[in-house]
């Protein structure tokens, strides 16, 4: 095998946005939006108008938090900016460097088992506030010499490296547990990962722990973090993770910061302090050696509680079956992903499984079935504004196959169809996060509203009959109980009594509500009967019941396992159920709650305060500069500021450049605005001393070089894709003014373009073992033509369609590109790929077809040292064609080459995800360069043009 030379190749990844990733829009508010702030030396709360109240009550707890530390990280305080964000549908948080600041989503959670039922703002307060301190005591020793040397992005770097992702979020929870009623560290839901894992022997190395698996399920690193975290918390004092992280910020010890602070305050080494806190939390949890499950159930089998399993699991990848409900006799219509097929809805019956339909996107699963009718809530965008985003009501009729939409631009949540299926109700929550409940006719118009100064929240409705719905609703004191609304009358009438306990997906059949409840410790099936409000405990596993649906003889639920949720069935039998007396309901069982949780609860304390409010004015705050780095692309040396201000409308940079091979140096700044409807866009550049040579005379040119541009992103998210549309234009000015012998002859040259792009992007969600989606599709042009002094002109344009391969997790891609430009004169920088293995073309004329097949090798789950780890090996087989034309586009050469690629997706020191890979090309044709001889062979490394943070 002839071989012509290895070579390292800069690759761009095609990506998709994960549907959850919200943070950090740029642009994403519209200019209609008037900002207020609550501005002290502790923290900036910028909010809209009319969220007053809300900005208040987070200033007062932050502000609690930074004065009396009744955590301690340290002593140190640095203010920060805190935006609330109340057009978004998204339930989210986060506090981020690069630059330091902080934005809470406001619409809360209507999933009531992930994160609790508390007031939906303070428990932002108290667990991104955590992330603050955290940044603010991490910034010291190396790390704070990264910042003074990189500013934030020094920073970030420094606090990344030498601390582990685990404990940033697994103190924060910790931090919510301690200081609120609730906390993840109490709800059995978040709890319940790691015990499925025991009660499964599932036993996975540390490094599969830290970095996950593309085919078994494994907790993320907040589940991880608040084990180890309050084991530490508990075994070693208060004070044993501030010296931790103390020492370990500083880099002492330099490599292996973390570790060895560990060893130093513990007294034992990093692995045995982390197995000590998993059986020190198995034992907490009531799992101990003679209590896992051995052998895993199988279908059918039957258990002392009567539950039987009506699903398999599935060991070879992670399936979900969710809500399901009882259709006929034998039928089952249920919602079903794996980390091999996206969310559908499916209906079993005596015939097998058929998928009904794909389900749109949506933030949350749940949905309604009624009478061969699917209700559901999916996600919608605002095209321009990345903040804004709707929650609308879908119905799909499983018997025509006709879905349809139940008004526009809504934010609708958890919908249920009525028995005589002419009304709907539904979660309405308003921006900001005022909930009321909602009936509505099928074109949407509201017939009745239920609102109330004492709830919160109202969850999970479901139709009892035509004129009354049972409701989940969270109080305004973080406590829970099902509600009667009576449609008729208005009302709204307590039904259990308030508890800490989560509760939620409710069912109704013969008057009784089925329901699930964490009361006794875990999340268990309860019953209440209507008649005499008498509360009933129907199961009593050992890991999670949710979506309980009831007939007149049988329920059907999901139970939680560590292979995915499987779907169990129970008899009701009434003779069976055990009562539970009030103070079981009002005091819920706790197990791994930190040993101090409930004694000292910081919202208790927190008192009233009024801060001043003024108008916040963005035209006094477009700048931020949060870094300064130097740059290296030999021979240019780059010294770079980069700015970013608060609410993300202004993003500019200023940097300085030298050339060491010419000695030319210059500097420049580039501007992007994105608080209008179309972004802008500026920059400038000015170089002097480049030199040239002309009529056989050296001499330097001075260039500048001015630009401006608009742009519009268009997001249409809708339906089953996510698609994004973008269409922008730039004139760019370049003057040279000559120096030297040449100056008087020459002067100065301007020369003006025009650049176009376009791009469309339609991609269907991904499964976690797809590579690309099943369906996809995406084009980009552009087009460069000069304006004055020269001719010329540049047309570009590429595209890919993706399609299911013939396995799952394969993917086949088409792509296609085109180029031409202007025959005299070479204006443009190259934008063409030609085939693969033959070297880079800018000809006048050129197309190119490619055919990839994509596929996984392999899941190896392995690393080494805390520093690499291997997720998936994949592969690639492809095959290109290019044709060139000659000059005159008279003549042509076909340029075909095919090759395999292989790619490695990483993760390195438990933190950074990396993909990079291999490839070797064999040419079948004659290429226009030597060396390119068909039957040769070509090798390079595949490597990220940017790697992740």
């Amino acid at each position: 095998m002839s071989n012509r030379g290895v070579f390292v190749v800069l690759v761009f990844t095609f990506h998709f946005l994960l549907f959850t990733s919200h943070a950090q829009q740029f642009g994403g508010n519209p200019p209609s939006v008037k900002w207020k702030q609550i501005n002290t030396d502790t923290a900036r709360i910028i909010f809209p108008e009319g969220m007053d109240s809300t900005a208040q009550r987070v200033a007062a707890v932050v502000h609690y938090l930074a004065k009396n530390k009744p955590l301690k990280l340290g002593d140190k305080l640095y203010k920060v900016n805190i935006v609330l964000q109340t057009q978004t549908t998204i339930a989210n948080g986060y506090v981020g460097l690069a630059p330091f600041r902080s934005e809470y989503f406001l619409t809360p959670l209507v999933n009531n088992f992930k994160l609790g039922s508390i007031n939906w703002a303070e428990g932002l307060a108290i667990h991104e506030y955590r992330h603050v301190e955290q940044y603010n005591n991490f910034r010291h020793g190396i790390t704070n010499a990264l910042y003074f040397l990189f500013g934030e992005e020094g920073w970030l770097v420094g606090i990344n490296a030498s601390v582990p992702d685990w404990f940033f979020e697994g103190d924060a929870v910790y931090h919510e547990t301690i200081f609120s009623n609730q906390g993840r560290g109490r709800l059995p839901f978040f709890l319940n990962q790691y015990k499925s894992l025991w009660q499964y022997n599932k036993n996975y190395s540390w490094m599969k722990l830290r970095n996950g698996s593309y085919k078994d399920y494994v907790p993320n690193h907040y589940a991880l973090g608040y084990l180890l975290v309050n084991y530490g918390y508990r075994k070693y004092g208060d004070e044993f993770w501030e010296k931790v992280t103390h020492d370990a910020s500083g880099f002492k010890g330099l490599f292996y910061p973390f570790q060895k602070a560990v060893k130093k305050y513990s007294g034992v080494d990093y692995k045995k302090f982390r197995n000590d806190a998993f059986e020190f939390s198995k034992k907490m949890v009531g799992v101990t050696g003679d209590e896992r499950i051995a052998t895993q159930p199988k279908i059918n089998r039957s258990d002392t509680a009567g539950i039987k399993n009506l699903t398999a699991l599935n060991e070879k990848y992670v399936t979900n079956y969710m809500f399901p409900y009882q259709a006929g006799e034998d039928s089952l219509i249920y919602l079903k992903n794996s980390y091999r097929h996206i969310y559908s809805f499916y209906l079993k019956d005596k015939n097998g499984e058929q998928r009904l339909r794909v389900k749109d996107i949506s933030d949350d699963q749940q949905f309604s079935y009624r009478n061969g009718k699917i209700v559901y809530a999916a996600y919608e965008t605002n095209p321009r504004w990345g903040w804004k985003d709707y929650s609308v009501l879908r119905i799909y009729d499983i018997r025509s196959k006709e879905q349809h939409t139940v008004g526009h631009n809504t934010k609708y949540f958890t919908p249920d169809l009525s028995p005589d299926e002419k009304k709907l109700t539904a979660v309405y929550i308003a921006p900001g996060g005022k909930s009321e409940l909602h009936v509505l006719d099928l074109n949407g118009n509201i017939l009745q509203r239920f609102h109330s100064a004492e709830i919160g929240l109202f969850t999970d409705p479901k139709f009892i009959d035509d004129d009354h719905i049972v409701t989940a609703v969270r109080l305004v004191n973080g406590r829970m109980a099902l509600a009667i609304a009576d449609v008729v009358v208005g009302s709204v009438e307590r039904l259990t009594v308030p508890s800490y306990a989560v509760i939620g997906y409710p069912s109704v059949s013969n008057g009784t509500v089925y329901f699930t409840g964490s009361f006794s410790g875990n999340d268990e099936i309860y019953a209440v009967r209507l008649k005499d409000k008498k509360v009933f405990q129907l199961t009593q596993t050992a890991l999670g019941n949710y979506n309980v649906n009831a007939n007149s003889s049988k329920l059907v639920w999901s139970g939680f396992t560590p292979e995915g949720y499987q779907l169990k069935e129970m008899e009701i039998n009434e003779g069976m159920w055990n009562e539970v007396g009030e103070l079981a309901l009002t005091e819920p069982v706790q197990f791994l709650e930190p040993e101090k949780a409930g004694n000292d609860i910081l919202l208790n304390k927190v008192e009233g305060r009024k801060f001043d409010v003024k108008k916040y004015r963005q035209a006094g705050h477009l700048f931020y500069v949060y870094g300064w780095r130097p740059y290296l692309v030999d021979p240019d040396y780059y010294y770079t500021l980069y700015s970013e201000n608060i609410l993300n409308t202004v993003s500019a940079e200023a940097f300085y450049h030298y050339n060491r091979t010419d000695l030319s140096h210059g500097f420049g700044s580039y501007f992007l605005y994105g608080g209008w409807f179309p972004f802008i866009n500026a920059g400038f550049e000015y170089t002097s001393g480049k030199p040239i040579t002309i009529n056989n005379k050296f001499t330097r040119i001075h260039q500048t070089e001015i630009s401006a541009g608009l742009s519009i992103p268009l997001d249409l998210t809708r339906g089953r894709t996510f698609k994004t549309l973008s269409i922008g234009s730039n004139y760019v000015l370049n003057r040279q003014s000559f120096s030297g012998a040449l100056k008087d002859s020459l002067g100065s040259v301007d020369f003006g373009y025009l650049s176009h792009n376009f791009s469309f992007i339609l991609s269907r969600q991904k499964a976690v073992q797809h590579i690309y989606p099943h369906l996809g599709f995406n084009l980009f042009l552009t087009h460069r033509h000069a304006l004055s002094v020269y001719d010329g002109y540049q047309f570009n344009a590429s595209g890919a369609v993706f399609f299911p391969g013939f396995h799952p997790a394969h993917s086949i891609v088409a792509t296609a590109a085109f180029h031409q430009r202007d025959t005299s004169n070479i204006l443009f920088s190259n934008l063409f790929s030609v085939s693969r293995g033959y070297d880079s073309y800018n000809l006048s004329r050129m197309w190119r077809v490619s055919g990839d097949y994509h596929f996984s090798i392999a899941y190896p789950d392995w690393g080494f040292a805390n520093i690499f780890y291997l997720s998936r090996v994949r592969a690639n087989g492809f095959f290109d064609l290019t044709k060139a034309y000659s000059k005159n586009k008279q003549s042509t050469r076909k340029l075909r080459s095919v090759g395999g690629e292989m790619y490695f997706d990483t993760k390195w020191w438990n933190e950074y995800a990396l993909s990079f890979g291999v490839r070797i090309s064999h040419l079948l044709d004659n290429g226009l360069s030597p060396g390119e001889k068909a039957g040769s062979n070509f090798f390079e490394i595949l490597v990220p043009i940017v790697i992740p943070k």
